[in-house]
């Protein structure tokens, strides 16, 4: 059975029309992958700005918590000496003054505990931003890598297309 130019010709328009279709097909898959990988990094984005948020807020909750703590601590150091002063003993010297001393160094100690606690929790959330950045900036590089990849798969479907049209014209003009 021979192969009518007709034949011929229809088969080699299906082929072209099919890896033009494979091609277009290629480039929107491309497009979305670059698009989901923008998405996600403007995801990222946004949970390390929360984070960075949370830090400062963890920083000013330290912060006021010193100075609450210190407003606090004056008033029962000033209730101290008021109450060693109404037993007839001087507070600026000897045990008396030795309590006092002693309660505003573990004071200073407890204050530099919170304030390292604070500075540690608020590090590691800050630290959360940082990777929440860079996990946006690698769907960003993926999405990119992925388009890379779908547009090459274009080009060699559009090569195909290419092949098949040379290819049937030659046969075709066999043929005759």
């Amino acid at each position: 059975m021979a192969i009518t130019p007709a034949l011929m010709i229809a088969g080699t328009a299906a082929s072209v029309m099919g890896s033009m279709s494979a091609a277009k097909g290629a480039k929107a898959a491309g497009k979305q992958a670059l698009r989901t990988g923008e998405y996600n990094k403007a995801i990222r984005d946004r949970n390390a700005k929360v984070a960075d948020q949370d830090a400062d807020f963890r920083d000013r909750v330290t912060e006021r918590q010193e100075v609450r703590a210190r407003d606090d601590f004056a008033k029962l150091q000033a209730q101290g000496r008021v109450a060693y002063a109404k037993s007839g003993v001087v507070a600026s010297s000897g045990t008396p003054l030795a309590v006092l001393m002693d309660n505003a160094n573990e004071f200073e100690e407890d204050i530099e505990l919170n304030a390292q606690q604070g500075a540690t929790e608020s590090g590691r959330i800050r630290e959360t931003g940082v990777n929440q950045r860079l996990a946006g900036n690698l769907a960003l590089l993926e999405g990119q890598s992925q388009k890379m990849a779908a547009d090459t798969r274009a080009r060699g479907h559009m090569f195909s297309a290419l092949k098949s049209a040379v290819s049937g014209g030659y046969q075709y003009s066999q043929i005759k």
